[in-house]
């Protein structure tokens, strides 16, 4: 095979990673052990970078051909005061620091930092624009803590379609309940407007003194604990091609 250029270039660690041969650290033990040859001579470097095109790879004696990108779908029971991005310049601690998966992900959509819960995170872009997209009305929902006890007055005006407070932007209608104590709220909307479930409670005089999205286009957390992740399950991923697909 030919290469193809830059874009088949990998570090050793990552390719055997992708082989399923070991994980990235383990990888590196392999390469330091001397166990890892390409194109005929041991390696002893680990950032050693190899062209998964053309470059021949064997460990303990077996070759191992690159491996096929495939894609990869994971749920985030994401922590307070993580950053909803794959870096961030201050280098805080992203959600990319909670997960360990040898293929390079992102997030769909965006959690602020204080906001935990449900996040959803793949690179497969196809479906990524397809939930984002405001046209599937994907649906998203929220347990609000508020500063003050909610009432039925307030649960109308914030269901029937208001207008934020600060910006005039108009926020159509949704659902909502109020939980047994009076101080949170169960909150399902389908947009998407920056910051938009604390927005809508403080255009009401509410503050939120905390926020989790407990589900997001149906998916659930579940006995995910805060931090914890897992992969979806291929009927769960199919669910939500169905949910594009026939908004």
């Amino acid at each position: 095979m030919k290469s193809t250029g830059k874009d088949d270039q990998v570090r050793i660690n990552r390719f055997l990673a992708l082989c399923g041969i070991a994980s990235r650290r383990a990888a590196d033990e392999l390469v330091i052990q001397g166990r890892v040859m390409v194109n005929g001579k041991v390696i002893s470097t680990p950032g050693f970078k190899i062209d998964t095109g053309r470059d021949e790879v064997i460990v303990d004696g077996k070759e191992f051909a690159c491996p096929e990108k495939r894609k990869v779908y994971i749920l985030l029971n994401k922590p307070r005061n993580v950053i909803t991005t794959s870096s961030d310049e201050r280098n805080r601690e992203t959600v990319l620091d909670c997960i360990d998966s040898e293929e390079r992900v992102f997030p769909v959509g965006r959690l602020d930092r204080k906001t935990t819960g449900v996040l959803l995170l793949t690179n497969d872009g196809i479906l990524a624009n397809k939930l984002t997209h405001p046209s599937s009305n994907v649906k998203k929902e929220y347990i609000a803590l508020l500063d003050e006890k909610f009432t039925q007055k307030h649960l109308l005006q914030l269901t029937g379609g208001m207008r934020l407070k600060d910006t005039g932007e108009k926020v159509s209608p949704c659902r909502a309940k109020i939980l047994d104590d009076g101080l949170q709220v169960l909150l399902s909307i389908h947009e998407g407007k920056n910051h938009q479930v604390r927005r809508m409670f403080e255009t009401l005089g509410f503050t939120v003194k905390r926020l989790e999205r407990v589900a997001y286009a149906g998916l659930q957390a579940g006995e995910l604990r805060r931090g914890e992740w897992r992969y979806l399950s291929r009927n769960e991923v199919r669910e939500l091609y169905k949910l594009v697909e026939n908004p």
